[in-house]
């Protein structure tokens, strides 16, 4: 018998609260009497838990390769939920922290991520990160108040095929107009794509006249469209 994590979720004035309750529960991952099924079903509940060991033990067991198609297949369930307003973004976030799910260190990143030259926050930078992650595409983090010039020099020097610009005002927003520039003007701009995400939903009209092949407010479709492309 092995003392779990448990939570309490509670919507109080429209705010999610999550506290932590203490129980005992019989939690055997690897017991071989489990049927397909049924560590199926303890892989989603400990995905939604947020529960990071509890997975690697299932992940452990003798279905991994099946478990690892049921879990990609069920994060991207989760983001589907995400991005149609039926799951809050925390616990998207927490699944996807359970589920472990990054690129290893050692694999070439086809994508750089940053947040723009005058946006010092590493919140949007964070969650797309978080979001290529999940969905396998390796990723090269240039940082916060990213300039145009580190931009394009990561691009040219790791021959990427993305480059994510984070930015949350149209201000921050003549970083993507530089980045643009100063690759066509280095004849590379033919070889990546530019992606721009992150801006406020109250002044993104800004977005639709920026030189980036896409562009939207909400980091998840950005992502799902990188994912998309470089699978493509």
């Amino acid at each position: 018998m092995t003392a779990k994590t448990r939570y309490n979720i509670i919507i109080l004035s429209g705010k999610i609260c999550i506290t932590e309750r203490r129980e005992c529960a019989i939690y055997p991952p690897c017991n071989p009497v489990f049927s397909q099924r049924s560590a199926e079903e303890h892989l989603k509940a400990a995905l939604l838990r947020g529960d990071r060991d509890a997975v690697a033990d299932l992940l452990k067991s003798g279905s991994r390769a099946a478990l690892e198609r049921q879990k990609n297949d069920f994060l991207n369930d989760l983001t589907d939920r995400y991005l149609a307003g039926a799951l809050p973004f925390c616990q998207l976030t927490a699944a996807a922290q359970a589920a472990g799910a990054f690129p290893a260190v050692s694999v070439p990143p086809v994508a750089c991520c940053g947040a723009a030259a005058g946006n010092t926050s590493a919140a949007g930078r964070d969650y797309m990160l978080m979001l290529l992650s999940m969905w396998g595409v390796p990723t090269l983090d240039l940082g916060v108040d990213v300039s145009a010039e580190t931009f394009v020099s990561a691009i040219a020097g790791n021959s990427l095929q993305f480059a994510v610009c984070v930015v949350f005002t149209a201000a921050q927003a003549a970083c993507v107009r530089q980045i643009d520039a100063l690759a066509k003007e280095r004849s590379i701009r033919q070889d990546f794509r530019l992606v721009v995400c992150g801006a406020s939903p109250s002044e993104d009209g800004f977005l639709k006249d920026l030189p980036a092949d896409f562009a939207a407010h909400r980091s998840a479709e950005a992502a799902q469209w990188v994912m998309n492309a470089w699978k493509s």
